[in-house]
């Protein structure tokens, strides 16, 4: 077919080889396909997981996992709560792919947490900022259960909604980050605040980069040209405060809604250096709170569900446990 016969809707408007590519009429072809894990009674944790409704019209649900009760038969109390986000870019994932499903539970079970692994929707279809609205219809509708209206038993039964976590990996750190910068402003409704924050491998752009590896450098440059797609009108990285929260005219991180944070990166992640600004800025700002961050050495964005059973993974997991276990 020579270009001539191409009709304008079959331009390719971004092609990144082995993960996505996006047609001006919308199309949308993605290459990693989810490698779906159904819910379950975790053998190797014993935490049970199943999937609920939170906005049926806009398709949005979420896994939800509980923490096997101890040999009592019973818990001694009640749970806190982790909303988390996976990553993808904000075009790719699902929170029931196989290593999003192991990861959440593993999480479960270190922390003792109810965690509730949201499933939004994806860019383009449904472009930045919609999962942002998303992930804020998710917190709402935990928080609901803190007032007896929540429809979910594991939440009426066993969270303790004093204990409210948001948290997610790459993008979907992303959005946990912007969830959070939103209940500073905004309330959850029924008196739930939010206790802390965790941001996995954050998937932040924008500024100069210090990157020198050439795969890093590569992975960066793919990033930036896939954002204006993912997010339309955007201004570009550097100056676009959606993806980069320490842009000039950004709103102020002083006015993040809780108390708590946690940066993990990975050493050999490109965007290592976006999480170690964040925590810097975030100390500036004037924000009240307590900041922490782990760096796990050597390792890569999203190491900890391409290499689940490493010691590093599993000290990841120990870090934001315990760092929950104080919220």
């Amino acid at each position: 077919m020579s270009n001539a016969d191409v009709g304008d809707g079959d331009e390719v408007v971004l092609d990144a080889p082995g993960f996505i590519r996006v047609y001006k009429s919308g199309r949308v072809e993605r290459f990693l396909p989810v490698d779906f894990a159904p819910p379950s009674t975790d053998a190797a944790t014993g935490v049970s997981s199943k999937d609920v409704a939170i906005l049926r019209d806009a398709c949005v649900s979420a896994r939800i996992y509980l923490p096997a009760a101890p040999s009592s038969g019973s818990y001694s109390g009640k749970l806190p709560v982790l909303v988390f986000f996976h990553g993808g870019g904000f075009c790719l994932g699902s929170a029931s792919d196989a290593a999003v499903h192991a990861h959440a539970n593993r999480l479960a079970a270190a922390a003792g947490a109810i965690v509730v692994s949201v499933e939004y929707r994806l860019a383009p279809e449904h472009p930045v900022p919609a999962l942002y609205g998303d992930a804020w219809a998710a917190l709402q509708w935990v928080a609901e259960h803190a007032a007896g209206r929540g429809q979910e038993p594991w939440l009426t039964a066993h969270a303790d909604l004093g204990r409210v976590h948001v948290g997610g990996e790459s993008a979907g750190a992303n959005i946990a980050h912007h969830a959070a910068m939103r209940a500073g402003s905004e309330e959850l409704g029924h008196g739930v605040k939010l206790s802390s924050l965790v941001l996995i491998h954050p998937y932040f752009l924008g500024g100069e980069s210090s990157e020198t590896d050439e795969m890093g450098v590569a992975l960066l440059r793919e990033l930036v040209r896939l954002w204006p797609v993912v997010c339309p009108g955007t201004s570009g990285c550097d100056g676009d405060p959606l993806i980069n929260p320490m842009a000039e005219g950004a709103p102020n991180l002083s006015t993040l809604g809780c108390r708590r944070v946690l940066v993990c990166v990975g050493g050999k992640d490109p965007m290592r250096g976006r999480g170690r600004l964040y925590c810097e800025k975030l100390k500036g700002s004037g924000w009240r709170g307590e900041v922490e961050d782990w760096e796990a050495d050597g390792q890569g964005h999203g190491f900890h569900l391409s290499c689940a059973m490493s010691a590093e993974a599993e000290a990841q997991v120990r870090v934001i446990a315990e760092f929950l276990s104080y919220g």
